[in-house]
């Protein structure tokens, strides 16, 4: 009897071994699914993130874009109302045209901008009245009398002064 009981024993106790040794197992298997979900959470969470970045992202260009586009000039070579035609660099973002001057900003480099105005300039002819030298469109009966350039950090702002009247008007008056 003493043996069947030594069996009895040893059985119970290799049973509690087993389930001691399970426990352990699925507290791991619990603990590793624990881990991996808090993984994946955080990667879900990680990915949110990036999602609303660039969402936001795509907002704000697709606003520029559209501000850019809405700009008379940024995509167009000339500014044209019914007082002066004016032949301008390419990405040149219209600000204002008040009181006879057109204000231009533009990423251009300032030696690039002389040199087109300069080249701009010289397809009209030359009038001076004293000191007072202009250049006259006669398509559009305007006179540029001053184009400066000035440079903000990066950003250039192009000044054009014009006047609409007759060259030979403007003489008059200056004299």
């Amino acid at each position: 009897m003493e043996e069947n009981t030594k069996g009895v024993n040893i059985d119970k106790e290799k049973k509690k071994a087993i389930r001691k040794e399970e426990k352990k197992r699925k507290k791991k298997i619990n603990k590793a699914f624990k881990k991996l979900t808090l993984e994946k959470e955080k990667i879900i969470e990680i990915r949110k993130k990036r999602y609303i970045f660039e969402a936001v992202t795509i907002i704000i260009i697709v606003i520029f874009m559209l501000i850019l586009l809405c700009n008379r000039t940024f995509f167009r070579e000339n500014y044209k109302t019914d007082y002066i035609d004016v032949n301008i660099p390419l990405l040149s973002f219209f600000i204002k045209d008040e009181d006879n001057e057109i204000v231009l900003k533009t990423l251009r480099k300032s030696e690039y901008l002389r040199e087109y105005f300069s080249s701009y300039l010289s397809s009209f002819p030359r009038y001076s009245c004293g000191d007072f030298v202009f250049y006259y469109d006669n398509s559009t009966n305007t006179a540029i009398y001053d184009i400066s350039i000035e440079k903000n950090g990066i950003i250039k702002t192009i000044k054009i002064n014009y006047i609409h009247e007759n060259a030979n008007v403007i003489c008059d008056n200056l004299l």
